[in-house]
């Protein structure tokens, strides 16, 4: 099972002492029924002993502090197994590809990190408890068949056929549960199409009817699903309540018929039926939560290793030799394609010879589908080529010196992500700083304070505007923008191509933009454009 191979390889430093304190958790349960007994048996005579109060006193807080113990140290083990896999996941994605990363899908990884991470947060402790309720099972099962083997055998059967049962039902509770579940999220579509669709339902009464009635069909679909799901869960709950007083009643009423002398020991037989019932209840409510957590742990080792297992040449340690500040770029019939998962060629690019050189503009331009945003990537060492190579004054770009080269580079995608914080800058010049706020018109809306900006809920072309200052205070020798004039208004695209790409160029900066503003083509040193994948004159 993966659960016992990971527990065994990720925290096995805490594993001897759980088990240690949970066998003296289990020790102090059954001590105690034992005084109990002890108790009973002195109060027909004497009376209870000092020495009987005070050993019950002490195995009370014998078993507070193990059992505390267990819970606590569980909880941070689980804790601190749960962020290695998440901080396992991370590295992964870090260390992949581009193209592995999209198709895996921002939906699935957020699942594995996220989902599977929770399920496991919730299981785990349950788990652990209900490991430290099985080790007091055998020292409750050992403690009863003292008492009379008769009474363990028929108490313990009994119980295992209740859990048996318990069990085998929950298989098909686990089938109510998931349509409850997907009639739940067929809901959330229907809200996800009334808030995401809402200038669209409100433009037309016909859909927003329409929405209605379909939303009405779900909910009710969904109130049906889960009042059936709660209410089999309720007669679930009853029916494992009655199998536990029938087994109060074999104590009681059974087992003295085949038994001489029971009478002497159904107090504190009767009893431990009564201790052993929680245990029970417990694994009964925990068991379906094993394949759960297997579940979510084969969900993130299976994320885990399909990132890891991309043929990446690329150090993950920080090494590598530097790549000092490029005067000249160079794709040299470099390709790539885009395949399925079962290799079928989706889309190519290639091959493709072009050259970029310092203290130069080139613009990129071509329609839709010509493949300019897969080219950006290929001069950018995001994707690994199929063929060709990537060359830096003169020196091939291979895996090794990937993230040395990129660390030269600032880019602006068309899908580009903008964080509140300057991630990566060291320092930053306030004076320089508000400058850049100031030109790109933007300081009556945004402010830097403590290394990251005052808010990014703007539009699309202002955020745009805050990451080119972000690519200013890198101030790299390679600076790529995709499309970064096409979102904004006349005076800032005026300005763009007219101050700020001069200026660039003027500090001896590899500027490359991808463009269809033919308006001013003059700007740049060199024009190359792209269709179906290749450059063509």
């Amino acid at each position: 099972m993966i659960l016992i191979r990971l527990v065994l390889r990720e925290v096995p430093e805490n594993l001897r002492s759980i088990i240690l304190m949970a066998t003296l958790s289990a020790i102090s349960t059954t001590a105690l029924l034992a005084l109990v007994e002890a108790a009973s048996k002195a109060a027909e005579g004497e009376g209870a002993s000092a020495r009987l109060v005070l050993m019950f006193l002490i195995t009370i807080m014998l078993f507070g502090v193990t059992h505390n113990y267990v819970l606590i140290t569980a909880s941070q083990d689980v804790e601190r197994l749960i962020h290695r896999l998440r901080v396992g996941v991370f590295e992964a994605v870090r260390h992949s590809d581009l193209p592995t990363v999209e198709g895996i899908g921002r939906a699935a990884l957020e699942g594995a990190l996220t989902q599977s991470t929770q399920t496991l947060a919730t299981t785990l402790p349950l788990l652990v408890i209900a490991a430290q309720q099985s080790l007091m099972l055998v020292f409750l099962g050992g403690y009863m068949a003292w008492l009379s083997p008769l009474a363990c055998l028929l108490a313990f059967g009994f119980a295992t056929l209740a859990l048996a049962t318990r069990l085998a039902r929950m298989r098909s509770l686990g089938r109510e549960m998931n349509e409850a579940a997907h009639t739940e999220n067929a809901v959330f579509d229907g809200l996800t199409d009334l808030l995401d669709g809402f200038k669209e339902v409100r433009m037309s009464r016909a859909r927003a009817e329409a929405l209605r009635i379909d939303l009405l069909g779900r909910s009710a679909e969904a109130r049906r699903a889960n009042t059936a799901m709660k209410a089999r869960w309720g007669w679930e709950f009853a029916l494992l309540q009655a199998m536990f007083f029938m087994l109060i009643g074999l104590m009681v009423f059974v087992v003295p018929l085949f038994t001489q002398n029971f009478h002497q020991v159904v107090v504190p037989a009767v009893t431990v039926a009564l201790f052993i019932v929680g245990p029970i209840g417990t694994l009964a409510h925990v068991a379906p939560m094993v394949m759960q957590t297997e579940s979510a742990l084969a969900d993130i080792e299976g994320m885990r290793k399909r990132l890891a297992d991309v043929s990446n040449d690329e150090p993950r340690d920080g090494s590598g030799p530097p790549v000092p500040a490029p005067q000249s770029i160079v794709l040299a019939a470099a390709s790539f394609a885009y395949r399925d998962r079962e290799g079928r060629e989706l889309f190519a690019v290639g091959p493709l010879s072009v050259e970029f050189q310092a203290g130069e503009i080139a613009f990129i331009t071509g329609g839709n589908g010509s493949g300019k945003s897969t080219m950006m990537r290929l001069i950018t060492g995001l994707v690994p080529l199929a063929s060709g190579t990537l060359l830096v004054d003169g020196v091939p770009i291979d895996g090794p010196l990937r993230p040395a080269y990129r660390d030269n580079i600032s880019a602006v995608f068309s899908d580009f992500h903008l964080s509140r914080r300057l991630l990566g800058i060291a320092s930053v010049d306030p004076e320089r700083a508000a400058a850049l706020i100031e030109r790109m018109g933007m300081a009556d809306k945004v402010s830097l304070r403590d290394g990251a900006f005052s808010t990014v809920a703007l539009s699309t072309g202002q955020r745009k505007r805050l990451a080119l200052i972000v690519a200013e205070l890198e101030d790299k020798p390679i600076v790529v923008l995709d499309e970064w004039a096409a979102d904004q208004d006349p005076h800032f695209r005026r300005a763009f191509y007219e101050e700020i790409l001069p200026d660039l160029k003027s500090r001896g900066k590899i500027v490359i933009c991808v463009t269809h503003d033919d308006r001013w083509f003059h700007v740049a040193d060199r024009i190359h454009h792209m269709s179906e994948g290749k450059f063509v004159k």
